[in-house]
């Protein structure tokens, strides 16, 4: 997908090694450290949310959806998702870099909150002298991601999941931003946080997030 992105928009790759650079050059965490209470919590809601997702793409009888729905909102009430505090709700979210809302917004909104928000950040790469000497960096590890911003259904399952790698709304931490390709939010995953990610796209019924093809478009 890489050479399908770079023959489609000049530019990506000098934007995939900007991006690489300023997330490498921030503290990561994976794990963060919970209590049980805490983690048994997140269990409950994982499974909570594996089912919901399960009740969402089933074209079985109706009933049937009923009864996983059922369950599912009977382990999210012991679960209360919604109380838990994303612990990394912070990481990867430069406040130097916060961008608008990217919904609502029309493709044109969303093209320049990405322009905006790259150029602020290669100019501070560019101050802090970490500007990338190689555009070709980034391309052999971590991994692209997708967001379909007009497909999101703000569910919040993604955001308990990953421990708030994404947010409430689905969306992965600006500061892993590359492009806007409609209809996609194109972003990098560290290498380090890839496992956490896929947990939240997991979870996510509506399917709005997804990992990047290896080919592209899709065959």
């Amino acid at each position: 997908m890489l050479e399908y992105l770079q023959a489609r928009l000049p530019n990506f790759r000098v934007r995939l090694s900007e991006t690489v650079a300023w997330c490498s050059a921030q503290t990561l965490e994976s794990n963060p450290v919970e209590s049980p209470e805490i983690m048994q919590r997140r269990r409950l809601a994982e499974e909570a949310a594996k089912i919901s997702r399960r009740a969402y793409l089933s074209h079985g009888p109706s009933f049937w959806k009923s009864l996983l729905g059922r369950k599912a909102s009977r382990l999210f009430s012991q679960a209360r998702p919604g109380e838990i505090p994303p612990p990394l709700a912070r990481q990867l979210r430069s406040s130097s870099l916060r961008p608008e809302p990217l919904y609502p917004g029309s493709t044109a909104d969303r093209i320049r909150i990405l322009e905006t928000l790259s150029k602020k950040r290669a100019e501070q790469l560019r101050r802090d002298n970490l500007y990338p000497r190689s555009s070709e960096s980034g391309g052999n590890s971590g991994r692209l991601l997708l967001y379909a911003p007009d497909e999101n259904l703000c569910d919040g399952a993604a955001q308990y999941s990953s421990k708030g790698f994404f947010d409430i709304d689905n969306v992965p931490p600006w500061d892993t931003w590359i492009c806007f390709f409609e209809p996609y939010l194109v972003s990098w995953v560290p290498p380090r946080l890839v496992e956490l990610a896929n947990i939240g796209i997991e979870v996510n019924p509506e399917e709005c997030i997804c990992w990047a093809p290896k080919t592209w478009p899709y065959e």
